[in-house]
């Protein structure tokens, strides 16, 4: 994966619950880095290089250094932030008040649920623009990494708000409907019905939501798009779009990726990178991002945000009780099903992500190394992956030695420089030796 996100941990957490609360509050509060769990979605697709790349460029370094400062302090008031908003909207009672407002708008359940989640989801929303602005825009345009036009960004802001106002307001009352109906299984029903929401928005994120953000063109460089279109056959990849977007208005930073899954996958090249990258390079890049796709990481992904789902909804079913029991007269609610429990729902979600992140980024650093091998047995090109991936280095910072907290917390990927140890040394075919993922390529092509 090239660019992306947040690990980022942005985009839907593949539920009903998470798809609320994680995606919209969790996405800017809860990490370290500068992705998180909500992104798992495009994490499989894109990958950004700004916080864990080394070259030799001393002025890279230097600047390096000071976006490691920056950024340390920036992650860490996120994480203050997403622990004492919700703490505060619920020891002074102010998640009852939302309440009260809400059901006197709202006469039943969808109504008052949806009012309260949009009412926290904008005041959330302002508490947190600081952050959210320096973290999105303003950092990236003071370490070089990023020319977008405030405007620009300000819509994608805004679009965010509103998509994110809308899942809130249309879905927020299911999972209270459980809780009413059955308050020790209903995290188990809520879990189920994630399923599905889980395989729709993956299907939906390159069709629907990406355009949202991003005018996507079919590739004019017939060269570019022929050698690639060869590159899916190779590896046993049929009816594939090839498609590009114009980020050179936004960023220099290159970026490639594949999402989708069935009819909707395609392969998305940034300008920057037709620009920056000659056939051969950007072949690999794309045997990297294709890598992903026929190891089917994707569909693990899936698989583990599911999982994540119910072990996280089990935590909030198991803790929220006692928590409310304990300080009832401070919150002004006695039950879960209390639609003024979902700032509690938040703190707990919170807290389990700060646990479950490093699990996550370990994880995603060995599919990744997965997918580097892939592409270095598919292209055979050492060089051309050597070459490339000292591009992408020129084009992000350079921090030589986080602390461990940080590092654990915020590389979903390894460090570019074992990368590209890995590159140079990685030839197995040259010793008569079998590949590892031999099964997967198509010779003949």
């Amino acid at each position: 994966m090239i660019l992306k996100r947040k690990y980022s941990i942005k985009i839907i957490l593949f539920t009903l619950f998470f798809m609320l609360a994680f995606n919209n509050f969790v996405k800017d509060n809860i990490v370290f880095g500068t992705q998180n769990i909500s992104q798992v979605s495009t994490q499989i697709s894109k990958e950004k290089v700004t916080t864990h790349i080394l070259n030799l460029d001393n002025e890279n370094t230097t600047i390096g250094q000071e976006y490691y400062k920056s950024d340390r302090i920036l992650q860490l008031l996120k994480v203050i932030f997403s622990f004492l908003i919700p703490i505060v909207i619920l020891f002074t009672g102010f998640s009852a008040k939302l309440r009260d407002l809400s059901s006197n708008i709202g006469k039943n359940l969808f109504l008052t649920a949806g009012i309260y989640g949009v009412l926290y989801n904008l005041i959330d929303s302002v508490l947190n623009f600081p952050l959210r602005y320096y973290g999105g825009y303003l950092q990236s345009h003071i370490f070089g990494l990023s020319h977008q036009p405030f405007i620009s960004w300000l819509k994608n802001y805004s679009i965010s708000l509103i998509m994110s106002s809308i899942e809130i307001f249309l879905v927020l009352f299911i999972p209270y409907v459980f809780i009413k109906k059955s308050p020790k299984k209903w995290w188990i029903y809520t879990g189920v019905i994630t399923i599905p929401i889980t395989l729709i928005m993956y299907l939906a994120q390159p069709i629907f939501i990406d355009p949202l953000f991003n005018e996507f063109k079919p590739v004019e460089n017939k060269q570019v798009e022929n050698s690639l279109m060869e590159l899916t056959k190779k590896a046993k990849i049929e009816n594939c779009k090839i498609l590009k977007v114009n980020k050179s208005k936004e960023t220099s930073m290159i970026n490639a990726y594949m999402t989708g899954i069935g009819s909707s996958k395609r392969i998305v090249l940034w300008d920057t990178a037709i620009d920056k990258l000659n056939i051969r390079e950007l072949n690999f890049v794309m045997a990297h991002e294709i890598g992903h796709y026929v190891l089917r990481h994707n569909k693990k992904f899936i698989f583990i945000d599911i999982l994540i789902t119910f072990i996280v909804l089990y935590i909030i079913n198991a803790l929220a009780p006692s928590i409310i029991y304990k300080f009832k007269k401070n919150f002004k609610f006695t039950s879960l099903s209390n639609v003024a429990s979902f700032p509690l729902i938040i703190l707990i979600l919170n807290f389990c992500f700060l646990f479950i992140t490093p699990s996550l980024n370990a994880y995603s650093c060995y599919i990744e190394r997965q997918a580097d091998t892939f592409a270095i047995e598919i292209t055979k090109d050492n060089e051309a992956a050597v070459s490339s991936f000292e591009k992408l280095s020129k084009n992000g910072i350079v921090i030589e030695k986080p602390d461990t907290l940080y590092r654990i917390w915020t590389y979903d990927h390894p460090p570019i420089k074992d990368r590209i140890t890995f590159f140079k040394t990685y030839a197995p075919w040259q010793k008569g030796e079998k590949l590892k993922y031999n099964k997967y390529i198509n010779e003949k092509k």
